[in-house]
């Protein structure tokens, strides 16, 4: 089956059987007078994907496509807890539906048979749901109420491996997903939040591979027991790159390599001035001159062997990460996930739900019309998309139909979206040539 059907599988799905199950679990439909629980789901779902500001008269004309004629006010009316019940557990299944390209991004990534990319993304909520989704307080966090989207990026082929909610106030480290495996050979690419050396440990057991940046203070010894000063170690050793077996941790002793090259100077001061911002903010003080001497260079870690992956392999594919930046500031910047909009918290959680549902449906759209096209501006072809919401909402039903708009849909990416001109290459050319991170790197 392809892209296309696949993606047109899970659209019935989601609209179908999967909204039933919601509205049962959330008790949305007491009695149906003119919205059942699929018309539901596809007015707010589809309504807040063509218009993510969406007002009640746009949803009421949503409706009307979606086969319910029905008032704003009557939209207006809707906006109850239970709907809101519906929405977030419609998100919660919605998530399961895990859909992947047939592109791989790069043969680089065809090396291993997963290539994740585990980030998460913060929303805040109303205050008045701190006990359900405890936030941090103030702005780093979230507020008093927040919640987080652990989320986990295939590079290979763009699926959504898993999209875990958890309260605000979790740290990336706790999370439950630091305990999920992928399979042997499957690799796992992470910022310094998931810095674990018994997660690492564990990965090693089960013969998976991880990439992370190195934690500072981590205690660095090389095979023969020796400790390392690391930052002059690294000041002494030759070419651009070093690329070195060391064990690490006084205790756990993990044996894998380390990767490590030093930025332009340029770069470094920057990393220094959000350093010291950051410190200042949040301890009170100044970082230490070891800590911004760290600065000046990038030092992963890697249980990847370097017949798999070599050094100027292993910071491309780290710099690969941000792809599931993009998407977040995607899912924010264009689809407003996070943004609060209402005079209560009902209306406004109506709105993060039914948004997030629109991110995940986006999503696959894009992997059916855009994934691994280096040519291709994502941010455009979601645009694209908003478009042809209307023919999606009418073609539901039918499953012919269905996979006609989504070829439509691929049509028109392929003639249009196309990226923006760029002084250097992004993470598609690098990915497809290592040889270009010289240039990138200057």
């Amino acid at each position: 089956m392809g892209i296309i059907a696949r993606v047109g599988v899970a659209l019935q799905q989601l609209f179908g059987k999967v909204a039933e199950e919601a509205a049962q679990r959330s008790g949305v439909i007491v009695r149906q007078r003119k919205f059942t629980a699929l018309s539901l789901a596809r007015t707010f779902v589809l309504g807040f994907l063509r218009h993510p500001a969406a007002s009640d008269e746009a949803l009421a004309q949503m409706a009307v496509q979606c086969g319910v004629a029905v008032t704003p006010q009557a939209i207006e009316q809707r906006h109850t807890p239970k709907l809101v019940k519906f929405l977030q557990e419609l998100f919660g299944a919605a998530t399961k539906l895990v859909i992947g390209s047939d592109k791989a991004l790069a043969p680089l990534l065809e090396r291993f048979p997963s290539v994740t990319v585990l980030d998460s993304s913060t929303i805040t909520l109303p205050d008045s749901l701190q006990e359900e989704f405890p936030g941090c307080g103030g702005s780093y966090g979230g507020g008093a109420a927040a919640l987080k989207l652990q989320t986990e990026l295939n590079l290979r082929n763009g699926a959504l491996g898993h999209v875990e909610i958890e309260p605000g106030r979790n740290p990336d480290g706790a999370t439950c997903r630091q305990d999920a495996r992928h399979g042997v050979g499957s690799l796992r690419i992470t910022d310094l939040g998931y810095f674990n050396l018994a997660v690492f440990a564990d990965m090693d057991q089960e013969d998976e591979y991880f990439l992370s940046r190195l934690q500072f203070g981590t205690h660095v010894l090389l095979p023969d027991g020796t400790t390392v000063d690391l930052l002059p170690w690294l000041v002494k050793q030759a070419g651009p790159f070093v690329d070195q077996h060391v064990r690490l941790g006084k205790t756990q002793r993990l044996a894998c390599r380390l990767l490590a090259w030093r930025l332009p100077e340029e770069q470094a001061n920057r990393r220094r001035c959000k350093l010291r911002r950051e410190s200042l903010s949040k301890y009170g003080k100044e970082p230490s001159a070891e800590r911004l001497a760290w600065c000046d260079w990038t030092i992963l870690v890697t249980n990847v062997p370097v017949e798999k992956l070599t050094p100027q392999e292993a910071v491309v594919l780290y710099r690969a990460r941000w792809q599931v930046e993009l998407l977040f500031k995607r899912w924010k910047s264009q689809d407003l996930v996070a943004v609060l909009r209402g005079s209560t918290a009902v209306r406004q959680m109506v709105g993060v739900w039914s948004r997030l549902i629109a991110a995940l449906v986006q999503h696959w759209l894009v992997l059916a019309s855009a994934w691994g096209d280096p040519t291709k501006s994502l941010s455009k072809v979601c645009e694209a998309i908003r478009d042809f919401v209307g023919r999606l909402a009418a073609a539901l039903d039918e499953q012919g139909d269905l996979e006609r708009v989504l070829s439509d849909i691929c049509a028109v990416v392929a003639k249009t979206c196309r990226r923006n001109k760029r002084s250097k290459p992004g993470t598609f050319e690098l990915l497809n040539d290592v040889s270009l991170l010289d240039f990138c790197l200057t």
